[in-house]
């Protein structure tokens, strides 16, 4: 049921995305007076055609994408009298307006649905400080336990969400302000002296980064869901299991558990537990999953334990719309910082994902909710908008590379440099696919 939830939603994302992307491309063209001869939704055969105009309008069966057909003279024969009207035959600054509207159409479409998110509101955890570690940057600017994080550089942080989100994009200096309430009320403004690069690593989280955790609600390290193959299923632990001890070391509650696993450096911990009215030991080996130790475990929560610590952040039309403007920039960025990195050898390349990873995470957020999903809808349609813009040929980026080489020496780019540009792509793209492919493979296997 899982894969078949996963596969859904991979489908309804690659299809919505890659259609948005090509009536981008469309609807400019249209504007600028090219003739557009077909706008598909999907590939391969037609399942129903409608002709509208001079454009034939296609439904295919295979519902990831579409694409759009121009009249071009690199593409066929053109009547002398619609020579006009052909893609190749347009000003070079019109052909970069065709071909910069696909990946804008992605961005626009991100900010609507931010929009849509920001005024239906989402719900989050006030980001309350638990438990801060010695030494930490936490401790070190000051942070204790009960401070309540209001905002960082001036930018609201009602919920634990917000705060991370907040805290990666201000992460890029080497300071940064925390706003906070302490738990008498007072109202102070702290430093944060960032001593290493958090993109360089982001897998550690925000909490690892600063050193401290999140306050939440006491939980007992009771056993909800195991799943298949993992290290707790392979060990014998099953739901409803009660963790009593690890390596001897009584535990209290969930996150004494937790922090048993990350303190386990990935070696085998003796687990004391409790089933059906008796007491066993297992062996457990935490797996290594991009530098973070899991087991394949969820806790068991009671219905409602997270009322009192719920919030629901809204926004007004206006405030909505200027926010998801901020956001889709934001992430923009950030993704462009992870890109510089990656190219510098700053960043693991095993941050890149592919179809299968998109496909999961698709399934899960969809699992969780409607908000849920179109978050992840706009995420993924920042990174398909921002992806097409790289200067490699085949993407929208190596033809925006040439028209702009084209506006230089003032006249088009060579047919032979073109040739070889676009091989060189194709080995850029293969290898991309390769990279994400591997790493997809690598995570379904771990």
């Amino acid at each position: 049921m899982a894969f078949l939830n996963a596969l859904i939603a991979f489908i309804v994302t690659i299809g919505v995305l890659v259609t948005v992307h090509e009536f981008g491309h469309f609807w400019v063209a249209k504007k600028l007076g090219i003739k557009v001869l077909r706008f598909s939704v999907g590939f391969g055969k037609i399942l129903k055609s409608w002709q509208i105009g001079e454009t034939q309008y296609t439904l295919c069966a295979l519902p990831l994408g579409g694409f759009v057909k121009m009249l071009d003279e690199n593409e066929g024969e053109v009547n002398s009298s619609e020579k006009h009207r052909a893609f190749n035959t347009q000003t070079v600054y019109k052909r970069i307006a065709v071909v910069v509207a696909g990946p804008a159409a992605n961005f626009i479409l991100a900010i609507i649905i931010y929009t849509v998110i920001f005024i239906i509101g989402t719900h989050g955890i006030k980001p309350m400080v638990g438990v801060v570690k010695n030494d930490g940057i936490a401790q070190q600017a000051g942070l204790e336990t009960g401070d309540r994080l209001l905002s960082i550089n001036t930018q609201d942080t009602p919920s634990i969400g917000e705060f991370s989100f907040a805290f990666v994009r201000a992460a890029q200096g080497p300071t940064m302000q925390l706003d906070i309430q302490s738990k008498s009320d007072n109202l102070k403004t702290l430093t944060l002296d960032l001593k290493e690069d958090f993109l360089a690593n982001p897998e550690q989280g925000v909490e690892q980064y600063l050193g401290f955790e999140f306050a939440l609600p006491t939980l007992k390290p009771i056993i909800d869901q195991v799943i298949a193959e993992s290290p707790a299923n392979l060990a014998g632990i099953q739901s409803g299991d009660q963790i009593l001890s690890v390596n001897n070391k009584p535990l209290n509650t969930w996150r004494d558990f937790v922090s048993a696993i990350k303190q386990s450096d990935g070696q085998a911990m003796q687990l004391s537990i409790f089933r059906n009215g008796q007491t066993m030991t297992l062996s457990l080996t935490p797996r290594d999953d991009n530098g973070t130790l899991k087991i394949g475990v969820s806790v068991m929560a009671p219905k409602g334990y997270l009322d009192e610590w719920r919030v629901l952040v809204k926004k007004q039309p206006l405030d909505a719309f200027l926010s998801a403007n901020i956001k889709t920039y934001q992430l923009t960025m950030l993704n462009l910082k992870m890109i510089q990195k990656m190219i510098l050898g700053e960043a693991s390349v095993k941050q890149i994902s592919g179809p299968i990873s998109i496909a999961d995470y698709a399934g899960k957020t969809a699992s969780v909710g409607l908000t849920s999903f179109l978050s992840f809808l706009a995420l993924i349609s920042i990174g398909l908008g921002l992806l097409n813009l790289l200067p490699i040929p085949l993407l929208d980026g190596g033809h925006l590379f040439f028209y702009l080489i084209e506006i230089l020496k003032g006249s088009p780019v060579s047919q032979t440099f073109q040739q070889i540009s676009i091989k060189v792509g194709l080995l850029v793209i293969l290898s991309l696919t390769f990279v994400a492919m591997y790493n997809d493979f690598s995570r379904l296997l771990s």
